[in-house]
């Protein structure tokens, strides 16, 4: 087949029958689009990067992403993601999944923090499970890793197939994986295995628990010095919750005929869901920070695709068509049944940046105050340590911070030092700025806070660039990364950042307004 031409995807535009909304994620060899189907549904949709660029269409790529939709389609089960439809032979080439709006295992870790041992056993169930239904279709995923699971309220799911391979090949010296999460025979380029999507599950459960690699050094020099010690199964284990440790270090066994496989972890972890019959979903396993993370990415998520859907998909019904049920029978764990969510308000994704000469957020932990008002997400502020362009990976060492604006990964500071959160503010209203007329969010600190702050300003500017700027982040999301070249002291500051007044209305409710 002969190279073809794609024209670039924007919203509105079609693909295949779906209306694309608007740009999820990208990387590798594809984007990833939210979309609306002709009924109403919201799909998510994977193009060929170069096709989605408008760029040509290699016969090599072209068929690579048909075998990835090929191998996806044999894959049935409650903790993937269920293929809708695909069509690799069309001018833009495409993919479609059902659309699961929750963060990542790696998004939840970099922003919420480790997560508790008690907790790994309902993550580890359905993870587990997805892997058995992907081995019982002859496929070996062979890219496990954080950012590849995502998890809604209901329990987690497996994603992306895109070096998925049969079970029964042999290739070697290919599709690596991602480093800190490949099986040593994975990293040394030798047959991939079942039991090599176990050690990339034991590597996730260990970030899980300890927000880093088991590899010993992974972030940290060259990328072949890294693969290295992948290769070389230099593991450094430390760290490790002794509760955890019957689970996940089974599944990191050097050699692969010495791991379970994920029916046997099945088997270890049932005790502990037959212990609580009752818990079902996230709000029931998972610490309450990690359950509203996941609440309020559902909402923002759902929110911003309706807000898209309106404005580019005005033809496409509402109603969310039902997924199907699963066609066999499973021993557990069954994902947690729909139920009643509480919204809270959130906004957008929005371009936020500190009005000139004004502090930015600043916090500390608060006794409850009745004449204060309680902010209704984690505020928090944190030095920053590096930066990368594009978006965060597992290689970078949590918590990481994406920003949309300047398309640039931040890592912040975890020393209590170096970083403030607050639960209340004396004041948090939209107002418009006397002299421009724009909207923005006046904030205003308690006293304790404002000294907080300025100390923290203080040790920013002594600071070379980018360790200079001080992080703003609001929930699971990178507010502002202002540099700091002074201390800066007082109170009340002012947030703006080309708002509309409806933003700078639900940015004030958001903090506590």
């Amino acid at each position: 087949m002969a190279e073809q031409r794609a024209g670039g995807v924007r919203p509105g535009d079609r693909i295949g029958p779906y209306t694309v909304l608007t740009e999820l994620a990208g990387g590798g060899m594809g984007r990833v689009y939210v979309a609306r189907s002709p009924g109403g549904r919201t799909v998510a949709v994977k193009t060929l990067l170069g096709a989605a660029d408008g760029g040509t269409i290699a016969p090599e790529d072209r068929r690579r992403f048909a075998r990835e939709a090929a191998l996806a389609q044999r894959v049935h089960g409650p903790f993937t993601a269920g293929i809708v439809g695909a069509d690799a032979d069309a001018e833009v080439p495409w993919m479609a999944t059902e659309y699961i709006p929750a963060p990542s295992l790696h998004e939840l870790v970099a922003g919420q923090g480790p997560l508790p041992p008690e907790s790994l056993a309902w993550i580890a169930a359905g993870t587990a499970e997805a892997l058995t239904d992907i081995h019982a279709a002859g496929l070996v995923h062979r890219d496990v890793k954080p950012s590849n699971i995502l998890l809604p309220e209901e329990g987690p799911r497996v994603i992306d197939f895109g070096i998925s391979q049969a079970a029964d090949l042999t290739r070697t010296g290919n599709a690596l994986g991602t480093i800190p999460f490949a099986a040593p025979e994975q990293a040394r380029g030798e047959p991939t295995t079942p039991a090599s999507d176990v050690f990339s599950l034991g590597a996730t459960f260990f970030f899980l628990l300890t927000g880093r690699s088991p590899y010993r050094g992974m972030g940290h020099g060259t990328a072949m010095e890294q693969l290295v010690r992948a290769a070389e199964a230099d593991l450094d284990l430390r760290g490790l919750p002794a509760d955890a440790a019957g689970l996940v270090l089974p599944c990191l066994a050097v050699a692969p005929a010495d791991r379970p496989a994920p029916g046997a972890l099945l088997d270890l972890v049932e005790p502990v869901l037959a212990a609580r019959p009752q818990a079902h979903g996230a709000a029931d396993w998972l610490p309450d920070d990690w359950s509203r993370a996941i609440e309020r990415h559902r909402v923002r998520r759902t929110q911003e695709a309706g807000a898209a859907g309106r404005r580019y998909a005005t033809d496409a019904g509402t109603a969310r068509a039902p997924r199907p049920a699963p066609n066999r029978t499973r021993r557990l764990p069954r994902p947690a049944p729909a139920r009643a969510r509480r919204l809270t308000p959130v906004t957008t994704t929005l371009a936020v940046a500190l009005a000139a000469g004004a502090a930015a957020t600043v916090y500390a932990l608060l006794p409850d105050d009745p004449g204060l008002s309680p902010v209704r997400q984690d505020l928090r502020l944190a030095l920053v340590e590096e930066t990368a362009a594009g978006e965060c990976t597992d290689a970078m060492a949590p918590p990481t911070f994406y920003d949309e604006k300047t398309k640039t990964c931040f890592r912040v500071s975890t020393r209590d030092a170096e970083r403030m959160s607050v639960k209340q503010l004396r004041k948090a209203e939209s107002v418009l700025d006397p002299s421009t007329g724009s909207p923005m969010v006046d904030v205003t600190f308690q006293d304790a806070d404002g000294t907080r702050f300025t100390a923290l300003t203080e040790l920013a500017s002594k600071r070379e660039a980018p360790r200079n700027q001080i992080a703003i982040l609001l929930g699971d999301r990178l507010i502002s990364a202002p540099s700091v070249s002074a201390p800066i002291p007082g109170n009340e500051i002012q947030i703006s950042g080309g708002f509309t007044r409806s933003e700078a209305d639900a940015l004030a409710v958001e903090l506590g307004g």
